[in-house]
């Protein structure tokens, strides 16, 4: 799980990575967290934070085998026992890399990895857009008589 936090402090560098109770809830709130990751040491509460964050949008879940205070220092912050990563490569990087080291997480890696590949996928496509016929004069010049100041052009 050694891999899984160097992965963190990377993601945090990126502006991927969201840490700290609150600041999770919100991202997952606003449909931003692709992936939560617990501290092995993470409290009662957090932990059934998560669980109904899982319940309620599907935001999976790992919770790796180092402690808070080791979580904190891979990203560089005071100990943190939750973070959140909001990029969906990031976030199947990190669970492949879960993985590799406790099965339990094989299934989810595959999940994120077709999500990733469905979204990627998505990007490269270009949007059919309906041109409405009409909206704009010949040239793209508007052909008012006025000015902005209100008076008229010579």
């Amino acid at each position: 799980m050694d891999d899984v936090l160097c992965l963190l402090g990377l993601c945090l560098r990126a502006g991927k990575l969201v840490y700290g109770d609150d600041a999770v809830a919100d991202a997952v709130a606003t449909g931003e967290a692709r992936l939560l990751v617990l501290a092995a040491d993470a409290g009662v509460t957090i932990s059934r934070r998560a669980a109904r964050h899982t319940e309620m949008k599907g935001i999976p879940v790992i919770r790796i085998t180092e402690d808070a205070a080791q979580m904190g220092w891979a990203i560089g912050r005071r100990p943190v026992a939750i973070c959140c990563i909001t990029d969906i490569g990031f976030a199947a990087s990190a669970a492949q890399k879960a993985a590799q080291t406790d099965a339990q997480y094989a299934a989810l890696a595959q999940q994120l990895s077709e999500k990733k590949k469905h979204i990627q996928s998505r990007r490269h496509t270009k949007k059919t857009r309906k041109k409405s016929a009409g909206t704009k004069p010949a040239g793209g010049v508007n052909q008012s008589t006025h000015t902005k100041r209100g008076g008229e052009r010579a």
